[in-house]
């Protein structure tokens, strides 16, 4: 036996025989970390976004030149459709309105604007300017939205503030809303795999616990550090998944080890030794994958990053501790409650003849294998990556309609100006030479800077030796054109001596892809890489890693392509309640990348190391697999179908950002762990032979 196995071995041993104390360290660890949970997502931030880049330096920048610069931080949109402005019911609702949002702005950098009214006389606006940080809006939209005031009019409230505050409220939705729904199907699934309710309800009670430890350790760190609030989804849908696929393992090999007639504690110990080991080695794939994401510049990422990492730790911590401990205390009881019509089930002929039907025609396998993968990867060739804001949000969100009727009807426009700012005009001849150049290099664009500014807004615009100019970009924030004219206006030649940069919102997002595509070949690489090391010190073998690395890169493809079909093409657009704008949001492409390289490695190890396991006892290499593939088929089966439906429950989020998530994990785990793993990976094997191993020589037990 190896060293490795002989320790964890002696851990088995050592939780079985203290199983009551890790019980109840579990159990205080958990009501402690249930308290501190329930906390957490009022702790996470609406942003995370923001990184040093030219357009937030360009902000901070305006903010202390030119304090007096104010821009529309939300609105309130009152909308009547038998009512018009001149009713004094609607008079009196407007002025009410006027007046509190006065009061919730009062000892801050935001002022109240008189009202705009539409042209039908059926729509008044309000809208508050503020020059503060979009952290400041989320607070001050709060503060609007539990405003109420009975009259003619429904009033929507709109502008950043408000999406990044819905975001919040959405997230903390969408996250309880998944447990509600998650768990009990988990249950219900598992009663059907494990055919008894004792042994159904572990995995599930495992993965909760793990939930809750994870998401109140990442409000301890949200605490002192900022923590996007995109990370609590997928914390708590990974947790729970893990905790599931992680327990499934480990009680199913438990149950195998009592037919072959060991007693609880050596039971426990073999099982630590065997399913344990697999899953530590496959929280380390999964641990790899999250973990690079803290490489990334951008804090969502790196929230995202940090949040698997913890949750997988925790999964990893509770399949060497809290499974054994229970095991061990129900013994032969796991199988208590038996469900009637499952009793006789033996499933291990079907996955045996599975895999010989299989190894007979490799080849043929491998085609169809890469054939359905390659047509659900077709659509990612047209990917295109933005950014999300209010278009993340439901149509019906009250944001959404602020949005529709501000533009509609009052004039609202759709997209605010590309600012320029220059220092080092320091004379009136440098800033005629510098407006000459900034029509020149605008491309006929509506351009509005401090030569033609009225005199009561000039201090707006000109400062000391700042100057200030506000364009009319050509098209959306995410378009094509957009970014090509922000190229141009980017590499222009200014005047000696002059420092220019540019802000405002398009320019933010444009930074923030450029950050993106800077730090994704480092995540790439360094995934590959560490995954590989993993592998090959786990499996004692050069060519199991690279199959591995390459299977995992068709699943992505696969996921890729999902992606580009439902959400930038917007199939399903309708059915799933979101709006589809061309483009998918930036982040879901990396954090898929990273998240599932990690978890379909983990259905890869489970089959890989049972496997290897009958290899090292004296079985050919063909044998081996069918004898792994009939030992583990129905596991990873399982673990995929129970993670499918706990992902597939973010469908019915709130935000098109948990939507992408979930659907894509759940249509990539379900084609990884049926056509990858099941076909593709032993018709591989197959071929490869005697290879697979290569060079680890086999010593016998």
């Amino acid at each position: 036996m190896e060293r490795r196995n002989r320790i964890a071995e002696s851990w088995g041993s050592f939780v079985a025989r203290r199983r009551w104390a890790f019980l109840a360290g579990w159990l205080a660890l958990v009501l402690f970390m249930a308290y501190f949970a329930s906390g957490t997502p009022r702790l996470l931030s609406p942003t995370g976004f923001e990184t040093d880049t030219e357009a937030s330096r360009t902000a901070d920048l305006l903010r202390q030149v030119f304090p007096d610069r104010r821009g529309p931080a939300l609105y309130v949109v009152l909308h009547s459709d038998r009512s018009t402005a001149s009713d004094p019911a609607y008079q009196s609702q407007v002025r009410a309105w006027q007046a509190d949002l006065a009061r919730v702005t009062r000892g801050t950098f935001a002022t109240v604007d008189p009202p705009v009214l539409s042209r039908d006389g059926r729509t008044v606006g309000v809208v508050v300017e503020s020059n503060q940080t979009p952290d400041e809006f989320v607070a001050l939209a709060r503060r609007a939205e539990s405003i109420h005031h009975p009259g003619p009019a429904r009033a929507y409230v709109g502008g950043l503030g408000a999406v990044y505050a819905n975001f919040v409220t959405d997230s903390e939705q969408d996250f309880a809303q998944s447990e509600r729904v998650s768990a009990p199907l988990a249950i219900v699934l598992l009663l059907l795999v494990f055919g008894g309710v004792v042994a159904g309800l572990l995995p599930v009670l495992t993965g909760l616990a793990t939930v809750t430890v994870a998401v109140g350790l990442l409000g301890f760190l949200a605490r002192v550090h900022t923590v996007s609030v995109f990370s609590l989804n997928v914390t708590s849908v990974i947790g729970l998944g893990l905790g599931i696929d992680y327990s499934l393992l480990v009680v199913n090999r438990f149950r195998e080890e009592l037919r072959g007639g060991s007693d609880r504690t050596r039971a426990v110990a073999t099982t630590v030794a065997t399913a344990g080991i697999a899953t530590v080695i496959s929280g380390g794939t999964v641990a790899i994958g999250f973990g690079t994401l803290t490489l990334s510049h951008l804090n969502v990422l790196w929230s995202i990053g940090i949040g698997g990492a913890v949750v997988v730790t925790v999964s990893v911590l509770a399949s060497l501790t809290l499974i054994p401990a229970l095991l061990s205390v129900f013994g032969s009881r796991v199988d208590s409650l038996a469900l009637p019509f499952t009793r006789g089930r033996d499933t291990t002929r079907f996955w045996h003849g599975l895999a010989s039907r299989v190894m007979a025609r490799p080849l043929v396998f491998i085609g169809v294998a890469l054939a359905i993968t390659l047509l659900l990867a077709w659509p990612a060739r047209n990917l295109r990556p933005g950014v999300l804001g209010a278009e993340s949000l439901p149509p019906d969100d009250p944001a959404v309609r602020a949005a529709q009727l501000g533009q509609g009807q009052l004039g609202f426009p759709a997209r605010l100006p590309v600012l320029l700012v220059a220092s080092g005009v320091d004379t009136p001849q440098r800033l005629a030479e510098l407006d000459r150049r900034v029509r020149s290099t605008s491309q006929g664009q509506p351009v509005r800077g401090p030569v033609e500014a009225p005199p009561q807004v000039a201090p707006l615009y000109r400062r000391n030796d700042y100057a200030v100019f506000e364009i009319q970009q050509p098209a959306a924030d995410n378009d094509e054109r957009t970014h090509r004219w922000l190229d141009r206006l980017r590499s222009t030649s200014w005047p000696a001596g002059m420092r220019v940069e540019l802000g405002g919102e398009a320019a933010a997002y444009q930074d923030f892809l450029q950050v993106l595509s800077s730090d994704f070949p480092v995540i790439f690489g360094t995934v590959l890489g560490l995954t590989f090391v993993l592998l090959g010190l786990a499996f004692r073998s050069l060519a199991l890693p690279v199959k591995a690395v390459l299977m995992n890169l068709l699943s992505i493809g696969a996921a890729m392509g999902v992606l580009t079909w439902i959400f930038q093409e917007g199939h399903l657009a309708g059915q799933l309640n979101f709006q589809a704008v061309g483009y998918v949001d930036a982040v879901v492409p990396v954090v898929i990348f990273a998240a599932l390289f990690g978890l379909s490695m983990d259905y890869e190890v489970f089959l890989l190391s049972r496997v290897r396991e009958e290899w090292l006892k004296g079985r050919s290499n063909a044998g081996a697999v069918a004898t792994g593939m009939e030992r583990t088929g129905q596991i990873i089966t399982s673990a995929a179908l129970i993670l499918v439906v706990v992902a597939s429950t973010l469908a019915f989020s709130h935000l098109s950002l948990n939507k992408g998530f979930g659907i894509t994990f759940a249509v990539a785990v379900l084609l990884d762990a049926t056509v990858i793993r099941l076909t593709l990976v032993p018709a591989m094997m197959r071929v490869l032979g005697n290879l697979n191993w290569w060079p680890q020589r086999r010593v016998r037990t």
